[in-house]
């Protein structure tokens, strides 16, 4: 086994598809980053008004938003709604303020409102005006306490680890597709196949050696491009402390990305000694990626990525201090474990059987 792993881990060194592949992942996840990379406190009002401008729905605090609480939520959105009132339902001011001002009387909660306005006013839009409201553009104190109140809670390190594992585990589950297809192309051909039927090496060891022969390379490259990002994160002027930015980078890797390279390479061991080619693992690989980056709706109506079963991706596509861990994150990336041992151990199942 240590020779094959040996001889998979030394072709993966000599391909330069590798190396392209580890520049090309730093360079768009480093662009997909960029943006978080630029958070800071503010020394004054100009500053923020400086900052681009954007609809509240995608802004961050980058962008110089911070959320809403419910009563300014409601008072943001109801705002809106009375300028629409007057701009496209025809109404006068104080024909708008006293719709509002009944809306207001009903003392209901946001998802009441917008059933309520439905209702009596037949205004449809009532979702999209009060998720935007979720956000406001905040005055430089405002945006200072937002942050600090923040870092207080965890450090910049905790809060970028989680936007780095979502972009780089998507990126990584693509350029993993590409890599892996190598592994098996060569075993499964006719000649070889039978020439190493006819091999004293077990089936056990012949599976395992490819899986981790496939997979060390992979991982190698992961931390190399985790390792960059450490220091990357480490040039923010809000993370200080280099031991908190490793600590929470690796483990944050090692639980977001690295089953996602596991399940991947435990996909390919399946597929390829089942169908004697590795080729039919692609488009169901890229299909498994698809269907793990769905969105859904949560119970308040909002569109967003809440996780799927047996995902192989785990997004935060929350703004950067509001990320959250899915309750169902521990169960699903066990589980992907224990299917990737399923499939190596259906593999070996396939290799002795043939063998026989």
């Amino acid at each position: 086994m240590k020779a094959i792993i040996r001889r998979e881990f030394k072709n993966y060194m000599k391909n330069p598809l590798y190396w392209i592949g580890i520049v090309a992942l730093v360079v768009s996840i480093y662009s997909s980053l960029n943006e978080y990379l630029n958070i800071c406190t503010f020394s004054n009002s100009l500053e923020v008004e400086q900052l681009e401008d954007t609809r509240p729905m995608d802004a961050d605090v980058m962008n110089g938003y911070i959320p809403t609480d419910s009563n300014e939520q409601m008072e943001i959105g109801l705002n809106d709604i009375k300028e629409t009132f007057i701009d496209a339902y025809d109404m006068t001011e104080q024909e708008a303020e006293r719709s509002i001002e009944d809306v207001k009387a009903q003392n209901l909660s946001v998802a009441g409102t917008i059933m309520y306005l439905e209702d009596k006013y037949q205004f449809y839009d009532g979702k999209a005006v009060f998720r935007e409201a979720q956000q406001k553009k905040a005055t430089v104190d405002e945006l200072n306490y937002y942050i600090k109140s923040k870092m207080s809670e965890h450090s910049y390190a905790y809060y970028f680890a989680k936007k780095y594992v979502d972009f780089a585990g998507f990126h990584i589950a693509f350029f993993t597709v590409v890599l892996l297809a190598f592994l098996f192309i060569r075993d499964m051909k006719k000649d070889h196949y039978e020439l190493l039927h006819t091999k004293p090496i077990s089936a056990g060891n012949y599976v395992w050696g490819k899986y981790i022969g496939g997979v060390l390379p992979i991982i190698l490259s992961v931390f190399i491009i985790t390792t960059i990002f450490i220091g990357i994160c480490q040039s923010n002027e809000l993370q200080t402390n280099l031991i908190n930015t490793f600590a929470n980078m690796i483990s944050a890797t090692c639980l977001y990305v690295i089953p996602t390279v596991l399940i991947t390479a435990g996909i390919y061991v399946f597929i390829a000694l089942l169908f004697k080619n590795p080729l039919p693992a692609i488009p169901l690989i890229l299909a498994y990626i698809v269907y793990s980056n769905m969105g859904s709706y949560d119970p308040n109506g909002n569109y967003g990525f809440n996780g799927r079963i047996l995902g192989m991706l785990f997004r935060f596509e929350g703004k950067f201090f509001e990320t959250e861990v899915l309750p169902v994150f521990l169960l699903n990336q066990i589980a992907l474990v224990l299917l990737t041992l399923l499939f190596i151990f259906i593999g070996i199942w396939y290799w002795r059987k043939r063998r026989l």
